[in-house]
């Protein structure tokens, strides 16, 4: 027989071991320093896999019950599966793959990394040097598909230091914040890239402010996010962060696609490119998405007017299906651009940039406000859509100014080069379906009409305070501006009025009071 003492300490060791499990048990269920562990690498408890001979990338995807979720789409970048009826995916990992990620299916929820932290975390990273390597998911069911949802488009926050971040938070995340609480529908965000301004020790900080609001933000890479690596400028920095920077997601009838359309040729110079390995990627993920889904493809520069090299086949892949948006960034202004691609009218968002001019001031270079835009989304449509100034109400559309106003100050005026009693409309959200109108005395005197030709094509307004005021480089703030709208009224008086009505129907109205003969709202709120 055992002596008291051993017994208890047999007893002792017992109940150290059962602690030690139950902290490592707690530990994999709810997460690490860096997010929550969204499916166990280690394959305890499940089945082995019956690997396919060259395939070295493999694992499970799970519900919460352990339930196998099949047909869900997995990839590493280059190579699209599809899981089994056991849940299981395998592939062989492509050489320059980092990550092994799923999209994630309509039926279920967007993993992010915490509650308070509502970052994206739908990846693993591939160890270089183990093969094969295991990577399981666990995935969470909705209550129910959302077929109506709101999407938030962030163009360029760009923030170079920490008061850029400030006033990231506490304009823009601020307003964003507002307006969800006036949401009852489920949103998601999308930031379109330049996430800092070339400062790699801020990337992590913004994915933190990204992730506080009560959505998932989707992130998408810029020129400004990469960073020398040798001769060239990389993803590496960002990847190591953010994750993978070409995948996709559905939500609803929507299938989402983000690329990195950023190609640098060396530290300094870079150009718009998707590469054949994207398009391959691309044509892989979409053999699985019915053609009557709505394709949202987004990434950081606009494809108007560009013609890079697989621009075509690019084209030839998204016209298949039914409804096609693009959304972008980069340009720190607004545009709404048509492409018509063998009869099919494909609508680009340019969106114009959350910092507008780099900070400096409360609009971009074309004189649209700091803001953002916000898409009704019903089914396989986007129902509605709106730009949303940051700090300003939502009716807040268009401004307006007398076309022989000289703006400036000690470094320069600038002007519209309009005889006097010509009214100026920048509308920066409008398209070929808006119309802006002018009234007196209550009567529809005529339709403004839209200018592009010189020097109706960059807004006085704007560079009268960035270039006027501030100094600022002039190659800077040489933004083309396609939304100024012109026209002549003979005597103008105090019951003039101007009536824009966007593409949905809605009105916004300015009056002869309104008209801007100052900088002040262009310098501050």
């Amino acid at each position: 027989m055992k002596s008291t003492f051993e017994n208890a300490k047999g007893i002792l060791i017992f109940y150290l071991f059962l602690a030690l499990l139950l902290i490592g048990c707690s530990k994999s269920s709810g997460g690490t320093e860096n997010g929550p562990d969204n499916g166990k690498d280690d394959g305890a408890g499940l089945p082995d896999v019956e690997l396919v001979n060259g395939n070295n990338v493999y694992g499970y995807i799970l519900d919460e019950a352990n339930n196998p979720i099949t047909n869900v789409i997995v990839t590493d970048g280059y190579t699209v599966v599809k899981t089994d009826n056991k849940g299981v995916y395998q592939l062989k990992k492509n050489d320059k793959a980092k990550f092994v990620y799923y999209s994630t299916p309509a039926e279920y929820e967007i993993a992010v990394e915490s509650s308070n932290r509502k970052a994206p975390l739908f990846y693993k990273t591939l160890n270089a040097s183990e093969n094969p390597q295991q990577h399981n998911f666990t995935l969470s069911k909705r209550a129910s598909v959302e077929n109506n949802f709101i999407l938030f488009g962030l163009g360029d926050p760009q923030v170079a230091n920490q008061a850029e971040v400030g006033r990231f938070l506490d304009e823009t995340l601020a307003d964003v914040t507002a307006e969800l609480a006036t949401i009852s529908q489920p949103a998601i965000g999308i930031s379109l890239g330049d996430v800092v301004a070339d400062n790699a020790s801020l990337l992590n900080t913004m994915k933190i402010r990204l992730g506080s609001t009560s959505m998932p933000v989707f992130t998408t890479i810029g020129n400004h996010d990469k960073f020398s690596s040798g001769t060239v400028k990389t993803n590496a920095v960002f990847e190591n962060v953010f994750g993978p920077t070409n995948y996709s997601f559905n939500i609803g009838d929507v299938h989402f696609i983000c690329l990195d359309n950023v190609v640098f040729s060396n530290t300094s110079n870079y150009s718009l490119g998707i590469s054949q390995e994207q398009i391959e990627w691309m044509k892989q993920d979409l053999s699985h998405v019915s053609k009557d889904k709505m394709l949202i493809v987004y990434y950081h520069m606009p494809l108007r007017g560009t013609n890079f090299a697989t621009r075509t086949p690019f084209f030839d892949l998204i016209k298949e299906f039914e409804t096609v948006h693009l959304l972008s960034g980069h340009t720190h202004y607004a545009e709404n651009y048509i492409h018509n691609v063998s009869g099919k009218e494909i609508y680009e968002h340019v969106h114009a940039a959350t910092c507008g001019a780099w900070w400096k001031s409360t609009i971009n270079g074309d004189g649209t406000p700091n803001g953002y835009m916000i898409f009704q989304i019903e089914g396989s449509t986007i129902k509605d859509w709106i730009y949303k100034p940051t700090k300003l109400p939502r009716d807040f559309q268009f401004r307006l100014h007398w076309g022989d106003m000289s703006f400036g100050g000690q470094y320069g005026y600038f002007t519209y080069g309009q005889p006097g009693h010509t009214l100026i409309a920048n509308v920066w959200n409008a398209d070929p379906a808006w119309k802006v109108e002018v009234y007196m005395d209550g009567t529809k005197l005529g339709d403004m009409a839209l200018r592009t030709g010189s020097p109706l094509n960059q807004d006085a307004w704007s560079k009268g305070y960035h270039l006027g005021v501030l100094d600022r480089n002039p190659n800077n703030y040489s933004t083309t501006t396609k939304h100024l709208y012109t026209y002549t009224v003979d005597n103008p008086n105090s019951t003039l009025k101007v009536i824009v009505t966007d593409r949905f129907g809605r009105t916004y109205e300015q009056t002869h009071a309104d008209i801007v003969t100052d900088l002040s709202s262009a310098a501050s709120y």
